[in-house]
């Protein structure tokens, strides 16, 4: 479900009407935020209210038809009587309705107005759908946020760890990922961008036009490249300057599709990413492996699996020691231990 559920789908999932995949859509929605769970808990509450105005509709409708119907021997008097009564039950029974719909009504339309923050915790991935249609895909550890004027003065959000953007095309309001000294601004683009930490930085251009930015001391964007569909800029923090260079970049998102793609990927990157990929530590005890470079798709393999993978094709010797019980009762990670065979 990419877009903000209709008032016929909340309804029916309000009122248990919806299949388990339908109620299970909705709450995933809602779910991916601290403010959409809490948005859920008040649309449940109103509707609750409701429901009991309802019972008390029907019993006072009874109550009311009974009484009139005691104290006068007039058919058509007492009718005229009991739809008063009626009436006065139903007008209370009609506020948490409305009261209801501008709550979607009015929540949609101050959409951006507070900053969100969402977050693929280690070993997930995440997909939700920005106010302005715009799709985002999270990996592992990643967390994107925006602020109150996304989407009403700019379309400006931060990103730490990588992600994955199908941007809605707005010409006179770009798209801008803010990732530390670095800016990716699209207009309607698909773009990977990786920038976990520190200078970490790297991006790759599928479709449309994308400028990147860097921030000079005084805090001044200034222009630096301008990438076209196939090319891959990435930071090399020992020259202090970006790296274009071109050929299938697809590669590099294929992660958000369920499936961790390395070709003649150096060990450091590939330790990197099995960390993420696996929530797990990775120990290299010999310095002399990272002269290694692997090709190889993972997509169902646990871990064990994919280093045993690694290990056909490299002199290397695995441990992997499970993670240990902590004393909140959470497990560590798990350590993979990585040596050149003897």
């Amino acid at each position: 479900m990419n877009e903000y559920p209709s008032i016929e789908k909340l309804t029916g999932y309000l009122n248990g009407e919806l299949t388990i995949e339908e109620t299970k859509e909705i709450k995933a929605w809602f779910n991916q935020s601290e403010e959409g769970r809490k948005e859920l808990e008040h649309l449940e509450i109103i509707w609750s209210l409701s429901d009991r105005l309802r019972q008390m509709e029907k019993i006072n409708k009874q109550n009311a038809k009974r009484k009139v119907d005691s104290r006068t021997g007039s058919p058509k008097k007492s009718w005229k009587i009991f739809l008063q009564s009626f009436q006065k039950v139903a007008a209370i029974l009609i506020l948490p309705v409305l009261l209801f719909s501008a709550y979607l009504y009015f929540g949609k339309a101050t959409e951006g107005t507070t900053e969100q923050e969402f977050f693929a915790t280690y070993g997930t991935r995440t997909t939700l759908v920005l106010p302005d249609g715009s799709k985002v895909w999270l990996n592992s550890g990643s967390k994107l946020r925006y602020g109150k004027g996304f989407n009403h003065g700019n379309r400006t959000v931060f990103l730490t760890g990588e992600a994955f953007f199908d941007v809605t095309a707005n010409k006179s309001r770009p798209f801008d990922v803010v990732t530390g000294p670095f800016t990716v601004r699209a207009v309607g683009t698909e773009f990977n961008v990786f920038s976990y930490e520190n200078n970490e930085f790297e991006t790759s251009l599928e479709e449309g036009v994308t400028q990147i930015y860097q921030s000079d001391p005084n805090g001044h964007d200034k222009q630096i490249i301008m990438m076209k569909p196939g090319q891959r800029a990435v930071f090399d923090e020992k020259q202090e300057e970006l790296v274009l260079s071109e050929g299938d970049v697809s590669r590099y998102s294929t992660w958000r599709e369920g499936r961790l793609t390395f070709k003649n990927a150096p060990m450091n990157e590939v330790i990197m990413k099995l960390e993420r990929w696996f929530n797990v530590d990775v120990e290299l005890k010999d310095p002399g492996l990272l002269q290694y470079r692997y090709t190889a798709v993972f997509e169902h393999e646990t871990i064990q699996q994919a280093m045993e993978m690694l290990r056909f094709s490299s002199p290397i010797e695995y441990k992997i020691i499970p993670g240990e019980k902590q004393q909140d009762n959470a497990l560590s990670r798990s350590k993979v231990v990585i040596d050149i065979q003897q």
